[in-house]
C-alpha cells in the first residue's frame, strides 16, 4: 500500500486528522443531545466550553485538510512515475475504481467544511447560542462524509497494482476511444464554449443584482461546464497541442503549475457562491460574499481566455 513516501504521508496525516475529528464528533453528539442554554448546571457550562474546543479542532484540521488536498494531487503526479502507462495524475486516479470517487469526495468535503466554518462564525457572533445545535448537527453530518473519504483513501491506495498497465490521459480524453468521458468529448466545441461564456454572464449578472438563489444555481452549472470546457477547449491552448486535452497535466512544473491557480480560482469562486446561499437560507442574512465570488470566477475566466488569445496572436490560427 505504501508505494512511495508521499502515499505514507497522505495516509498518516489523514489518519491523525481523523482522530481529531473523532474527538470532535463525540463532543458534538453530547452537545446535540444535552445542550440547553436555559439550564444553569455544571454540565451545561462544560458543554459551552466544549463548543469552543470543537471549533478550534475543526478549524485546525480544516487548515491541514486544504494543504493535504493539494499534496494529494502532487502525490498522484509522483505515482505516475512508477505506475505503467500513467503519464500524469489522470492515469493514476483511474488506476482502480475508487480513485475518481475519492477525488470527488475530497472536493466535496472541502466545500462542506468551508460551509461549516461559516456556520461556526455565525454561532460565535450570535452570543446567545441560537445556532449551536445546528452547527453541531451539521458537523455530525459532515463526519459521515469524512469517514467515507478515509475509507475510500485506504481502498484506493491499497488497490493500486503497479504491475497493471493503466490508460494515459491521451487515451482517457480521446473522443474516439470508449473511455468514461469520451461521450462528453464528442460535444461540439462551439456549443461547450458558448454555454461556458453564457453561463458565466448569467452568474455575473445574478451576482451583481444579488439574486442569491439564481447565483447559487448558475454556479452549480458553471463549475461543471468549466471543467468540461477545460477538457474540450481550453487545455489544448495551454499545452499548445490540439490533441492534448488532459485536465491534470498543466498542474505539472512544465506548465509552471498554472493548474493549481486555475482550479483554485474556480473552486473559490463557486464556494463563495454557495456560501451566499448557505447564509441566506439558514441564517436569513444578506450575504457579503457576492463580490469575492465574482472576483475569483472572473479571474478564472480571464486566465483561460488569455491562453486562447495569446495562442492566436502568436500563431494566427485557432485550434478547432
Amino acid at each position: 500500500m505504501f508505494l512511495t513516501p508521499e502515499v505514507f504521508i497522505n495516509i498518516f496525516v489523514d489518519f491523525l486528522i481523523y482522530i481529531f475529528f473523532i474527538i470532535a464528533f463525540y463532543i458534538s453528539v453530547q452537545i446535540v443531545r444535552y445542550f440547553d442554554v436555559q439550564k444553569d448546571t455544571f454540565f451545561q457550562y462544560a458543554l459551552e466550553r466544549r463548543t469552543y474546543l470543537v471549533s478550534v479542532i475543526v478549524e485546525f484540521a480544516l487548515f491541514f485538510k486544504i494543504i493535504l488536498f493539494f499534496y494529494f494531487i502532487f502525490t498522484l503526479d509522483k505515482l505516475s512515475n512508477i505506475i505503467p502507462g500513467a503519464m500524469c495524475a489522470a492515469g493514476v486516479i483511474t488506476a482502480n475504481e475508487y480513485g475518481v470517487w475519492l477525488l470527488a469526495v475530497k472536493l466535496l468535503n472541502l466545500f462542506l467544511f468551508g460551509l461549516w466554518l461559516l456556520a461556526n462564525k455565525e454561532d460565535l457572533n450570535s452570543k446567545d447560542y441560537r445556532f449551536t445545535k445546528f452547527k453541531f448537527k451539521f458537523f455530525i453530518f459532515l463526519f459521515m462524509f469524512l469517514s467515507i473519504e478515509i475509507f475510500l483513501e485506504y481502498l484506493y491506495f491499497n488497490s493500486i497494482d503497479i504491475s497493471k498497465i493503466v490508460s494515459c490521459c491521451g487515451v482517457l480524453f480521446n473522443p474516439v476511444k470508449t473511455s468514461a468521458v469520451s461521450f462528453l468529448l464528442e460535444i461540439p466545441k462551439e456549443i461547450v464554449v458558448s454555454l461556458f461564456y453564457l453561463v458565466f454572464l448569467l452568474t455575473l449578472t445574478s451576482g451583481i443584482l444579488k439574486k442569491c438563489l439564481l447565483y447559487f444555481l448558475s454556479n452549480l452549472i458553471f463549475i461543471l461546464l468549466s471543467i468540461l470546457a477545460i477538457i474540450v477547449f481550453f487545455s489544448p491552448y495551454i499545452y499548445e497541442l490540439p490533441t492534448h486535452k488532459c485536465p491534470f497535466c498543466f498542474l505539472q512544473k512544465e506548465y509552471y503549475h498554472i493548474g493549481y491557480f486555475i482550479y483554485s480560482s474556480l473552486f473559490l469562486g463557486t464556494f463563495f457562491a454557495y456560501a451566499n446561499w448557505f447564509e441566506k437560507f439558514f441564517f436569513k442574512k444578506e450575504s457579503q460574499y457576492f463580490k469575492i465570488s465574482i472576483f475569483f470566477n472572473t479571474i478564472f475566466v480571464i486566465i483561460v481566455t488569455l491562453y486562447v488569445l495569446i495562442y492566436y496572436l502568436k500563431n494566427g490560427v485557432w485550434l478547432f
